[in-house]
């Protein structure tokens, strides 16, 4: 507990101890406070500014008093109810430094400890982002112990997700470009919170912002090609010819996710079945040599086919889904549950619509990630609506949930005729 009392300690005297000054103004203060009279060089050896001994139970105790405790004991006790506070006001107190400083040496503290590192990064680039402190923002973006290659990806679909969610709030475009010139803000929030709602709005801005650079690295141009093709799909339309690029050849050493978003592209343009059995040759034989990735390989493909219907698309994701069951992180949890969305989807083309009801009552929503999580609602709702109606129950309430997710994804492809014929000659 001693590391938490330098805390509380610091806290009540309202600033850092760093040096001689900071502990001889240290001893006045809790003279003043408590009548205690410490020495200098007690303050200076508690603080490692000189070497260190362990200090004495009652000078603890009389530490403690400072801090609004009736011993050591007494904040031993009750310290693991009140110190949270402390460590958030530490986060907001740096926030509040003119330079990001600070706000960075108490991420690499939280970092190297295991503690609180992943929502203090949040907040705190939050907190930049809404200051509009681009300068701040490059600094943390540009940290080495912060870059995509130096933290966990759990860590990193964290912090993707959370300060991704807040760009759908925020409107400052010269703040936005520039941030998007910056590898690592490409590579732990553009790259992972993929706003698949608003490919057409925000996000596709982005995108197409992108999409003009030309010192932007490989895997980028790589990504943002399939997300244009995808958006191009979606709003029913080819993509802008300045802005054509071939999506490229699928290889054993491509991430999971980005292997299984460019093979199913490639399913949905292709029209030669020759080109099309290749392809699923290749999802094949990666399936095979990395079955633990299945998950993550046929995760892209499935809501390309809960969109699109393709029937060749379908047929592979339908022929492997028994092997999309392996969940070893939190995120496995969303993609699972997409999979299962998109067998639902079979399950009523087969008029198995007891069972599908039944899947669909027990899909953990809450686990699915905020990228295509309107997409999956808009789905889930139509397939709840048309298992009511082939039931012959109320369908009401379904009918009007339905109408408001449509509102929420205003892509051309969803038209009325759209949902009227999805079930359509596919039993």
């Amino acid at each position: 507990m001693i590391d938490e009392l330098k805390l509380e300690i610091e806290k009540t005297f309202n600033r850092k101890v760093t040096d001689r000054g900071h502990c001889e103004a240290l001893v006045q203060d809790i003279y003043e406070k408590t009548g205690a009279l410490l020495s200098y060089n007690t303050l200076r050896r508690f603080f490692g500014l000189a070497e260190y001994r362990k200090p004495r139970e009652h000078t603890l105790d009389q530490f403690a008093v400072y801090c609004g405790f009736r011993s050591f004991k007494d904040f031993s006790q009750r310290y693991t109810d009140v110190d949270s506070w402390p460590s958030w006001e530490r986060l907001f107190v740096d926030l509040s430094s003119e330079s990001a400083n600070e706000f960075i040496q108490l991420l690499r503290y939280r970092k190297r400890h295991n503690d609180l590192f992943t929502v203090s990064f949040t907040i705190g680039v939050r907190e930049l982002i809404h200051r509009g402190d681009l300068d701040g923002l490059r600094r943390v973006f540009r940290e080495p112990d912060f870059q995509f290659a130096a933290l966990p990806y759990d860590e990193v679909a964290q912090i993707g997700v959370l300060v991704g969610l807040h760009f759908r709030n925020f409107e400052n475009e010269d703040l936005e470009r520039q941030l998007l010139l910056e590898p690592n803000f490409r590579d732990l929030v553009f790259k992972i919170f993929v706003d698949y709602a608003r490919l057409n709005q925000k996000y596709g801005k982005w995108i197409q912002f992108l999409l003009k650079q030309a010192n932007i690295d490989k895997g980028t141009k790589i990504f943002i090609t399939c997300l244009d093709r995808w958006r191009s799909f979606l709003m029913q339309e080819p993509p802008a010819e300045e802005n054509v690029h071939p999506l490229p050849n699928l290889h054993m050493s491509q991430h999971p996710i980005l292997f299984g978003r460019i093979f199913g592209l490639k399913m949905l343009l292709l029209k030669n079945k020759s080109s099309k059995r290749s392809l699923i040759a290749k999802l094949k034989q990666r399936l095979n040599a990395e079955p633990q990735f299945a998950t993550e390989l046929l995760y892209e493909p499935c809501v390309q086919c809960l969109v699109s219907r393709d029937p060749d698309l379908s047929k592979v994701v339908l022929d492997h889904s028994h092997l999309v069951n392996d969940i070893k992180f939190w995120y496995h949890f969303s993609q699972v549950s997409i999979h299962r969305v998109f067998q639902v989807s079979h399950l009523i083309d087969t008029e198995q619509h007891l069972k599908a009801k039944s899947i669909l009552e027990t899909i953990p929503y809450g686990h699915i990630r905020h990228g295509y999580k309107e997409f999956i609602e808009l789905f889930v709702t139509f397939f709840k609506l048309r298992i009511a109606e082939r039931l012959g129950e109320p369908t009401e309430t379904l009918e009007s949930e339905f109408q408001i997710y449509r509102t929420k994804i205003a892509y051309p492809i969803f038209t009325d005729a759209y949902f009227e014929t999805y079930f359509q000659d596919r039993k």
